[in-house]
């Protein structure tokens, strides 16, 4: 089984609980991690085979900031969730951090995980 990690993904959206704060992007750092398997060992360098790691960079970055969830909690639930159904993904793990959050309170990272 291979894991794979997309590391600091930087993306943005329109999240928050109060209405004030979804009326314009705030930057979003996130992090995912998934396992996958490949049952033939000898397809292994066959991109057949392989998760698309750019077309799940670009479906993330865009299904984030499509998103109009008002907890980043909910944000990373259907992160995992979508990602596990459309790519066929195992084990899939989502950090989302509100960067611009954290720096108003003085601490480096404001992060929901999943």
């Amino acid at each position: 089984m291979f894991e794979v990690e997309i590391k600091n993904l930087k993306t943005k959206a329109k999240i928050g609980i109060s209405s004030k704060e979804r009326t314009k992007f705030q930057t979003l750092i996130i992090t995912c991690r998934f396992k996958y398997s490949i049952i033939k060992k000898e397809k292994i360098d066959d991109i057949k085979y392989l998760k698309d790691y750019s077309s799940i960079v670009k479906f993330l970055k865009e299904f984030v900031q499509k998103s109009k969830y008002k907890s980043i909690e909910r944000l990373t639930f259907e992160c995992a969730n979508i990602l596990e159904k459309k790519y066929k993904l195992k084990k899939v793990f989502i950090k989302v951090n509100k960067v611009e959050v954290a720096k108003r309170y003085g601490c480096e990272s404001i992060s929901v995980s999943k």
